[in-house]
C-alpha cells in the first residue's frame, strides 16, 4: 500500500533507503513460490525452526541480553567446527573448500545478527501496539497525552536494520557469486584432466597389451637359442612389470573424483546460498521501509498535536502493524531455510568425504 493513497494532514518525512520498485517484483515472485512453500512443509525446516527457537527461549531465561541469547546458537552450527578441523587434518581439505566452509561460517554469523535486529524491531513494535491499544479502550479526553509519549518513543528508536543495506547485501552476494565461480571453473578443470588421464590410461593399456604381446613372441624366439633365452626371460618380463605398476599408479583417478564431487557440493551449497541471501536482501529491504514508515508517521503526529491527525494516524498504524507482523515473519522463515541450507551443505560435505558415516 503506497503512502499516496493516505491524505494526511501533514506531509511525511520518510527516510527509507530501499528503493520499493526495485524489491517488490523478486518478493511477490517469492511469496507465492510453491518451491519456498514446499521446504517451509519439510521436517528439517521445522526442526531447524524449533531448535533455534527453543534455544532462544532458553538462553534469555538465563541472560538478560537479547545479543547474547541470540549470538549463542552458534552451538547449532552443524558439523562442529572442531570436527572440521579434524576432517582436514585427516583427509586434507582442497583451499576452495575451506572458502567454502568460511562463507558458510559468515553466512551463519550474518543470519545470527539479522535475527538479533528482528527480534529488536519486534520488541520496539510493542510500544505501536500499545498505541493501538491505548486508543482503543481509553476515552478520546484521557489518551491524547499517553498516546503522544508513546508516540514520541517509537519515533526515538533507531532502525535495527539500519546496519542491512543494500551495499552491504550487494558485497556478500558478489563475493559469493566469485567463490562460486571459482569452484566451477576448478571442478571443470578436474573433471576434464580426469578425462584425459583416462583417455591416457586406455591408450597405455593398449600399449601394454601390444608390448606383453611383442614379449611373448620375443620368448619363443629366444627359447630356440637355448641359454639365452633363459637368461634373458626374468629381465624382460620383471621390466614390463615394473613399467605397469608405474603406468598404473601415475594414472589413478580415485583422488581426482572425490575432489572434484566435494567441489560440486561446495558449489550447490554457495548457489543456494546465493539464492538465499538475493531474497533475505529483499526481504530486509521491505522490512526497514516499513519500520522507517512507522517512525516517520509517529514522528510527524508527534510534530503536529492535532486531534484529526491522531485519529488518521490511528487507522494507517492499523493497516501497519498487519504489514509489519507479516513482513517480520517471512523475514523469520527466511533465516530459518538459510541456517538450514548452511547446515545441509556442510553435512552433505562430510557425507562425501567420509561415505561410511
Amino acid at each position: 500500500m503506497s503512502f499516496s493513497r493516505f491524505k494526511f494532514p501533514f506531509k511525511f518525512k520518510f527516510a527509507g533507503r530501499y528503493k520499493k520498485q526495485s524489491t517488490s517484483r523478486f518478493v511477490d515472485e517469492t511469496n507465492v513460490s510453491k518451491e519456498y512453500l514446499d521446504v517451509f512443509r519439510t521436517n528439517s525446516y521445522i526442526d531447524i525452526c524449533h531448535k533455534v527457537q527453543s534455544h532462544i527461549v532458553s538462553s534469555s531465561s538465563s541472560s538478560s541480553s537479547c545479543d547474547h541469547c541470540i549470538r549463542q546458537f552458534d552451538v547449532l552450527f552443524e558439523p562442529e567446527q572442531e570436527t572440521m578441523a579434524n576432517l582436514d587434518k585427516t583427509f586434507g581439505m582442497h583451499c576452495l573448500i575451506l572458502d567454502f566452509l568460511n562463507a558458510g561460517l559468515e553466512s551463519w554469523k550474518i543470519c545470527e545478527k539479522l535475527l538479533q535486529s528482528v527480534h529488536q524491531a519486534n520488541a520496539n513494535h510493542h510500544r505501536i501496539k500499545r498505541v493501538i491499544k491505548i486508543a482503543q479502550s481509553v476515552p478520546k479526553s484521557d489518551q491524547h497525552v499517553e498516546i503522544y509519549k508513546e508516540l514520541a518513543l517509537c519515533s526515538s528508536f533507531a532502525n535495527p536494520l539500519s546496519d542491512f543495506t543494500p551495499d552491504k547485501f550487494s558485497k556478500m552476494r558478489d563475493h559469493l557469486k566469485l567463490l562460486l565461480k571459482r569452484l566451477t571453473t576448478s571442478r571443470t578443470r578436474i573433471k576434464r584432466k580426469r578425462k584425459l588421464i583416462i583417455c591416457l590410461k586406455k591408450g597405455v593399456g593398449c600399449a601394454l597389451v601390444t608390448s606383453y604381446t611383442v614379449l611373448a613372441i620375443a620368448l619363443l624366439v629366444l627359447a630356440f637359442h637355448g641359454m639365452v633365452g633363459i637368461v634373458t626371460s626374468p629381465g624382460l618380463i620383471s621390466c614390463l612389470l615394473g613399467l605397469t605398476k608405474k603406468a598404473q599408479k601415475a594414472f589413478k583417478t580415485g583422488e581426482l573424483k572425490r575432489v572434484g564431487v566435494l567441489l560440486d557440493v561446495a558449489a550447490k551449497g554457495i548457489y543456494t546460498l546465493i539464492k538465499d541471501f538475493d531474497t533475505i536482501g529483499s526481504l530486509a529491504g521491505r522490512l526497514h521501509n516499513e519500520i522507517e514508515f512507522g517512525r516517520a508517521v509517529a514522528r510527524n503526529c508527534v510534530g503536529n498535536l492535532k486531534s484529526d491527525a491522531l485519529e488518521e494516524v490511528m487507522r494507517e498504524f492499523r493497516v501497519h502493524e498487519s504489514r509489519f507482523m507479516e513482513q517480520l515473519e517471512e523475514m523469520k522463515d527466511h533465516i530459518y531455510l538459510c541456517l538450514l541450507n548452511v547446515n545441509r551443505s556442510r553435512r552433505a560435505l562430510v557425507e562425501e568425504m567420509v561415505p561410511c558415516s
